[in-house]
């Protein structure tokens, strides 16, 4: 559901792309417009960085709750990236 807002917020930051925009048109505006949409992904890239670094933050979290109440529990570390037990 982040990632969704994520991407709703770029492309509300991007704007709307004029309709009859002409790309060999020469615009004398185009090197601060340039600057603009820089200042803007940078904006992007920092709050996706943030998300992302809650997100971990919040796996990190529950990894050790979950590891903490199985030992409570009694219950044994069982862990899912080791192959010997597949079989």
């Amino acid at each position: 559901m982040r990632a969704v807002w994520a991407l709703a917020g770029i492309v509300l930051l991007l704007g709307p792309t004029p309709a009859g925009a002409d790309p060999r048109r020469d615009d004398t505006q185009w090197c601060e417009d340039d600057k603009e949409l820089h200042k803007r992904l940078d904006v992007v890239e920092k709050n996706l960085e943030q998300t992302v670094n809650h997100l971990e933050a919040e796996v990190s979290a529950l990894l050790r709750f979950i590891e903490a109440s199985n030992t409570q529990l009694g219950a044994p570390t069982v862990d899912i990236f080791d192959n010997a037990g597949l079989c």
